[in-house]
């Protein structure tokens, strides 16, 4: 098993342990970490993005494209974030606590949904890794895309463990 491996399950065994976690905590830790890492990093790309551009896209012209997948990107999680804190959490919360809420409407519709949007969310930073060619600078690239890149990396390894947190422990808990 190649280090990499070792470390991605060790990453799987400490999300699956979310599994044993109050719903109330797992829903506050979705919302006080990934939620907030997710909305911090989005600022940063935005930021880091707008300028590489500005800068450097005359030399890197795929900073361009980058530029307009990290806005559509920003503008669709954005507002999945608050429709999950607004409806689908509050749900779950009001089942958990034994107070009413409609199951079909309240909790199974925005789950559908909610699924569907992790993976489209997915399906764009896949996008995102193929314009920055898995993350990786062009040798020539200067220290504002090289901290671009790394941005990715970082908002889409947290992006990925919130997505199954969400898909695989919080919503099968909730079924």
């Amino acid at each position: 098993m190649s280090m990499a491996d070792a470390h991605r399950e060790a990453d799987r065994a400490a999300l699956d342990a979310w599994m044993e976690v109050p719903v109330v905590d797992l829903i506050r830790h979705l919302m006080e970490h990934y939620h907030w890492e997710t909305r911090h990093g989005m600022a940063e790309l935005e930021n880091l993005v707008e300028e590489a551009a500005l800068m450097e896209g005359h030399h890197f012209p795929e900073l361009l494209a980058i530029r307009d997948e990290v806005d559509l990107f920003c503008r669709e999680m954005r507002d999945h974030l608050r429709m999950e804190e607004a409806t689908l959490f509050p749900a779950i919360l009001a089942k958990e606590q034994g107070r009413a809420f409609q199951m079909d409407k309240e909790i199974m519709e925005p789950l559908e949904l909610f699924e569907d949007e992790h993976n489209a969310a997915a399906g764009l930073l896949v996008r995102i890794h193929k314009l920055t060619e898995g993350f990786q600078p062009p040798e020539s690239a200067q220290a504002l895309q090289r901290r671009l890149y790394h941005a990715f990396e970082v908002l889409a390894d947290s992006l990925m463990q919130h997505i199954y947190l969400e898909n695989e422990v919080l919503f099968k808990r909730v079924l």
